[in-house]
């Protein structure tokens, strides 16, 4: 009887002392083998400035023709230098108007304190309208340009990404041809120059990327000495 307490009690502790079995290693997850065959979709290169044509003469019909002359004011240009530079080029282009009788339709800012450069500013009977970037919004600008009928407009000012971009988007959707002469609309900083050049030959259903002169309803660039109104 004693043999088989200690028997019994051997295997007892026999077993308390024997560890358990390890659980077994979940099998690795299969995975899907990539296509082959299938090429990798990569972008085409780009240049980070666009190739913008050049400047090209025009002669701007006198029937149907107004220069709009933007924000050239004392609170807007004097920070630019230029602003300041492209005055002179813009008086001479003003110049050339009035000596073919083209009306000539100023905007300004509604900027405190703000007055028109000496040597561009309007004269008694001149246009003018003041606003925020696009001269349409809250003005009588349609109206004026409707009276005047005109069709093709030559645009100058300040700052370029503002009053002349939006102002030149404006007159495209109203069906007026636009003639922008780039070295009479300035920017801070310079780049906003080269931005506007690119976007308003570029701009969506009324692209000229060629820069082809007076194309109907779109912009042409031009410059203040390759303008003519014959």
């Amino acid at each position: 009887m004693r043999h088989l307490i200690g028997i019994i009690a051997a295997l007892a502790l026999a077993s308390a002392c024997t560890a358990p079995a390890a659980a077994p290693s979940p099998s690795p997850s299969p995975t899907t083998a990539p296509p082959t065959g299938t090429p990798v979709p990569t972008a085409a290169p780009t240049s980070p400035i666009p190739k913008i044509p050049d400047p090209v003469a025009v002669e701007v019909p006198v029937k149907g023709a107004a220069l709009l002359v933007l924000d050239i004011t004392s609170v807007i240009c004097p920070p630019r230098p230029t602003c300041v530079a492209s005055v002179p080029k813009i008086a001479a282009l003003v110049k050339k108007a009035r000596d073919a009788k083209v009306p000539v339709i100023y905007s300004q800012t509604a900027t405190a304190g703000s007055t028109y450069i000496a040597d561009i500013a309007p004269q008694p009977g001149d246009a003018a309208v003041t606003g925020r970037a696009d001269k349409f919004y809250g003005t009588n600008l349609e109206q004026i340009l409707k009276d005047k009928a005109v069709e093709t407009a030559v645009v100058v000012g300040s700052a370029a990404n503002g009053a002349v971009l939006y102002t030149t988007f404006g007159l495209g959707l109203r069906g007026i041809t636009v003639v922008v002469a780039q070295d009479g609309i300035s920017g801070d900083p310079d780049f906003t120059e080269t931005l506007t050049r690119w976007q308003l030959l570029n701009e969506p259903g009324f692209a000229n990327v060629n820069n082809t002169p007076l194309d109907k309803g779109h912009v042409t660039l031009s410059t203040t000495d390759k303008i003519t109104f014959k």
